[in-house]
Parts: structure tokens; C-alpha cells; sequence
């Protein structure tokens, strides 16, 4: 079973995750799942930014749906308050993975707005913590995230035609960290943390936001809140609270161990989904309705997947959030009210193009 664990020993567990958009063709003919549009205001780069740069800093900032470089420097930003190790290895892995799909040539536009690097973002969180629990040293780590995150770029290539229209969320991610994870065995010998307090309740949504990059900070994750609400949309800032808050709501309701929710594992899938639903969907109450219950059954759907990830002795990563993610998307048009957004990218965005 997935517990929370401490830093500074076999406590410490940040669990995870992103996703593309709507489905369609690149340059070269090849399958893949395009970005929200890039900003022209806030979101922007400067001007001087390297090419490189904005690339890799919007491939961090996709890991959240959010095709900005501003926002990818300020989510780095964040994750440096809960470990500046942590920021490092999702530097690494971003940078790895967009280096590797430049080499090889993979689609350029997709490579541009970071498709091609936030699963390895997610790869470096992920190995960063997890692989030390399993007494990887600090030569293997690196390493580790090196060869994880220059996989993924492939591996999302060939899930690429097989999703047909429906995104790939991160799907690489999983596939990548859960080959090296179910092998490690992160968490033999893991013991539960002390019950939570009344604070670490009451903090967990934020938490609960923190863990999509690993992290375990309830500062970390009100940071994240504040850099995708001033550089992005403050309706997906919103929606992250409101999934986190749901999936807390839900451990609660089946009786899951009070650390496990305070330390934000009940919260990080369903935070996923609801932000899914909020950028994919033109807004409209019956889309408000499935962000909330989607982030439900993605609490109950985690509840699943930790069991069964945790007799192999790993997390579940963001099973869960791929699975229910993909359920919701495919509601799209068969039911009144749940409609998809022309040019995914916010629901604020959504919303005026809807309306013109």
C-alpha cells in the first residue's frame, strides 16, 4: 500500500504525473496529440528566450496542460521550495527528453510547444525520489532519469496512433517510470507515518497539488496555484484546488488512512482530471459536473491501483488519472451539455471561442 513518507527517510513519498490535447497530424503525417495554443500575453516568453529554452520550459509547463514558458519557469520555481533536488531532476529530464526528440527528428511542432519533454519531467520527479527509497545511489539516479526520459519521447510515438483522437495524458510517463519502479521496489519495507493533525487535514488539497510533481509541500503546492493562476488561467488554478479538494474528500469517505490523505496522495489524480475536464471541454454546467465527479471516481479509481501497485511494492504513479481521464474525454458528444473546446487551452479561453 502507497503511504507518505518523510524526506529524510522510507517516509518520504511524493507520488505523481500530463497530458496532450485534441488529437491530430503533425508535419510529417505522424500521429500525435497537440498543445493548448501558446499565449501571446502573460504567458509569453521574452523575446531573447533560446528557442531551447522556451521549448523545455513550456514541455514543464504541459506537464499541467499549460503551453507556457512563464508558467514552466514558475512551476520550477515552486518545486525548488519543496527540494531544490527535485527541480533539478525535472530540469534534467525535461532537458534530456527534448534533446533526444530533437536528435531523432520527431515531430518539431509538437517538440516546440513541449510535447515532446514533460513526460520526462515527470520521469526526473518520479526517479528522484522513489529510486533513493530503493537504495538506488547517486551515480544510478541520474543516470536513471537520463535513460528513462530519453525513452519517453519514443514510446509516445508509438502510443500515439493507437490513442486514435483520445490525448495520451501520460501514459509515457507511466510506462517509462513503472518498468524501472516495479523492478526497484520502492516501497518494501515501508512503515505508515504518524496520524496526521488537524493542520496537515486541513492542508491536504495543497498537498494533494504538490504531489503531481512528486513533491510532498503544502508550500510547494499553493505555489504551483499561484504561478498557473498569474501566468496562465486562474479557472485551471481553480479547477487543480477543486479536483484535489474532491479526491481528499473522497479518501476520507472510504475510510483511507488519515496520512495518506494529509500528505496529498488521495488528491494528485483527481486534481488531473478535473484540470483535464476544465481545459478540454467547453464550460458549461454539465461540464462542472463531471470535473467534480470525474475527480471522485479517480479518488476511488486511485484507491484500486494503490492496492494493486502496492503488492508489487511501487505507486501507482498516474494510473488512475489516465484511466478516468479517457472515460471523461469519451463522454464528449454523447451526452447534453458536454461538448469539446475547438482550440483546447483554458476554460476562460474555451469559453470565448464558444461564444463568438
Amino acid at each position: 500500500m502507497l503511504r507518505a513518507f518523510s524526506r529524510s527517510v522510507a517516509l518520504r513519498t511524493r507520488a505523481w504525473p500530463h497530458a496532450a490535447c485534441a488529437h491530430r497530424r503533425g508535419a510529417s503525417g505522424e500521429a500525435r496529440a497537440p498543445s493548448p495554443p501558446a499565449d501571446t500575453h502573460a504567458g509569453s516568453p521574452p523575446p531573447h528566450l533560446p528557442p531551447a529554452a522556451d521549448a523545455m520550459l513550456r514541455g514543464v509547463g504541459q506537464v499541467l496542460f499549460c503551453n507556457s514558458a512563464a508558467t514552466g519557469g514558475g512551476l520550477l520555481f515552486a518545486l525548488s521550495l519543496a527540494d531544490p533536488l527535485l527541480a533539478l531532476y525535472a530540469s534534467m529530464g525535461t532537458a534530456v527528453a527534448h534533446a533526444v526528440s530533437a536528435g531523432a527528428r520527431l515531430d518539431s511542432s509538437a517538440r516546440a510547444d513541449g510535447l515532446a519533454s514533460y513526460n520526462g519531467c515527470l520521469v526526473g520527479c518520479a526517479f528522484s525520489v522513489f529510486l533513493p527509497m530503493a537504495g538506488v545511489g547517486p551515480m544510478g539516479v541520474p543516470l536513471a532519469t537520463a535513460v528513462g526520459a530519453a525513452a519517453s519521447p519514443f514510446v509516445a510515438a508509438v502510443l500515439g496512433p493507437s490513442m486514435g483522437r483520445v490525448p495520451q495524458w501520460t501514459l509515457a510517463f507511466n510506462a517509462v517510470a513503472l518498468c524501472a519502479l516495479l523492478h526497484a521496489r520502492p516501497l518494501v519495507g515501508a512503515t505508515a507515518p504518524a496520524p496526521a493533525t488537524a493542520w496537515e487535514l486541513a492542508s491536504a488539497p495543497l498537498r494533494g497539488v504538490s504531489q503531481i510533481f512528486v513533491a510532498d509541500s503544502a508550500t510547494c503546492g499553493a505555489a504551483v496555484l499561484a504561478v498557473v493562476a498569474a501566468t496562465y488561467s486562474p479557472a485551471c488554478a481553480g479547477a487543480l484546488l477543486v479536483g484535489s479538494a474532491t479526491g481528499s474528500a473522497v479518501g476520507a469517505l472510504v475510510g483511507a488512512d488519515s496520512a495518506e490523505i494529509a500528505h496529498g496522495l488521495w488528491g494528485f489524480n483527481p486534481a488531473l482530471t478535473s484540470l483535464a475536464v476544465a481545459v478540454f471541454f467547453t464550460p458549461t454546467r454539465q461540464s462542472a459536473a463531471l470535473a467534480v465527479g470525474g475527480a471522485a471516481a479517480t479518488a476511488v479509481a486511485f484507491g484500486a491501483a494503490k492496492a494493486v501497485c502496492g503488492s508489487f511494492a511501487a505507486p501507482a504513479l498516474t494510473v488512475p488519472f489516465c484511466a478516468v481521464a479517457t472515460m471523461c474525454y469519451l463522454l464528449a458528444g454523447r451526452m447534453p451539455g458536454l461538448a469539446l473546446a475547438a482550440a483546447p487551452h483554458s476554460p476562460e479561453r474555451n469559453r470565448a471561442d464558444a461564444d463568438r
